[in-house]
């Protein structure tokens, strides 16, 4: 695993897990009754931070898919890995 992938892999993990103790905060909230507006402002600050990290995805996996045409692959079969991971993205937003 080259130096690249390793260190977004751990920067993901890092946001994962901030992410992770955002929502048992939100279930804390929700436990103590606090007021939705609250609730709802930590829900989209949990929600911005999941779709930065699908947006790191999306660009890794555009990286990934030129590097790999780059190095001799089909680019028919990378435009097409490349098209789905978008189309993944876009349902999100």
């Amino acid at each position: 695993m080259s130096h690249k992938i390793e260190h977004q892999k751990n920067e993901l993990v890092k946001r994962l897990n901030k992410i992770e103790g955002q929502i048992s905060g939100i279930k804390r909230m929700v436990e103590n009754e606090k007021s939705y507006a609250d609730i709802l402002i930590q829900l989209n600050s949990s929600r911005s931070a999941i779709q930065k990290i699908s947006q790191i995805l999306l660009e890794a996996q555009a990286e990934h898919s030129l590097m790999l045409v780059n190095e001799g692959e089909n680019l028919e079969t990378q435009m097409t890995v490349l098209r789905q991971t978008i189309i993944q993205y876009n349902k999100m937003n």
